[in-house]
């Protein structure tokens, strides 16, 4: 299960990172996001109860060990590093983080559990929502401005790269599961157009904030995944997730492409390779 999560992060970053244009002299990443992109933030929330240091988590990375990351091994995040020569941000709860290594290296905010919504994911008592993440941005461009000045400043963010990657849990901890009132509030429809309207009051939180170049990668199959097979009595994938999945990124695509030419300088691309994993899953001979 775990080489199939991390065979689906490769192929989607593989689809996305053509959209990524090249950089252009010094450049460095913010990530928003969550499991699939965390490298280290919830093994340092105290209380958490999605923490990445079971065995198996890290075991094809560095000595091995678990190392935050939610993944036998790299992530999302590393993945779009290593293929456009951008550097690995450390976690923002990284003790050693400081001015000079956020201008080095950028910042990873992603959080395991967290979505869109502040109410996803309550259950894991603690993780970082979009909201947060992007609220510890705020206090980052602070900490950069006040070393830099503004002029600088502004430049070095808005040459910037910024992935934002999340959403799944949205639905899996949150609308799908009974004991949230989300689940009794909306239908499908209307779940997904109020993720949207909350998506995109955050996308222009960051672009006020100076996002340019940003990339929103879409949802895969998430009804795959072992905690929906596990609901079906043969182990099946659960339809109802993934064509909600497919929802939200029909959605979301359709969002960037009429928020790009109203924001100053904004490159928003969607990033989508649902049918990529969708096909690896059906077809696992195929792929080796």
């Amino acid at each position: 299960m775990k080489f199939e999560i991390a065979l689906s992060l490769l192929l989607v970053v593989l689809v996305g990172i053509t959209i990524i244009q090249g950089c252009n002299g010094k450049a460095v990443q913010f990530i928003f996001g969550d499991s699939l992109s965390d490298n280290g933030n919830n093994n340092r929330l105290s209380m958490t109860l999605a923490k990445a240091n079971l065995p198996y988590y890290g075991i094809d990375f560095g000595n091995g060990l678990p190392n935050g990351r939610f993944t036998n091994g790299r992530t999302v995040a590393d993945i779009i590093g290593d293929s456009t020569g951008l550097p690995r941000p450390p976690a923002f709860l990284d003790p050693s983080i400081n001015e000079d290594v956020i201008l080095e290296n950028g910042v990873n905010y992603a959080s395991g559990g967290g979505g869109i919504l502040n109410q996803t994911g309550t259950y894991f008592i603690q993780r970082l929502s979009l909201w947060k993440q992007i609220e510890l941005f705020h206090g980052t461009t602070k900490l950069i401005t006040k070393k830099l000045g503004k002029q600088a400043s502004d430049e070095f963010f808005q040459e910037a790269r910024y992935v934002v990657a999340l959403g799944s849990n949205d639905f899996i901890n949150n609308y799908l599961m009974p004991v949230y009132r989300d689940s009794w509030t909306y239908n499908d429809e209307t779940f997904v157009e109020y993720l949207m309207e909350t998506l995109e009051k955050q996308l222009l939180v960051l672009h006020k904030l100076g996002a340019r170049k940003l990339m929103v990668f879409g949802l895969g199959p998430m009804g795959c995944i072992p905690l929906q097979r596990v609901l079906s009595t043969r182990g099946k994938c659960q339809d109802r997730a993934n064509k909600l999945a497919l929802s939200f990124n029909k959605a979301a695509n359709n969002l960037l492409i009429s928020l790009e030419p109203k924001l100053t300088n904004a490159s928003f691309k969607f990033g989508d390779a649902y049918d990529v994993v969708d096909d690896v899953i059906r077809n696992p001979y195929k792929y080796g």
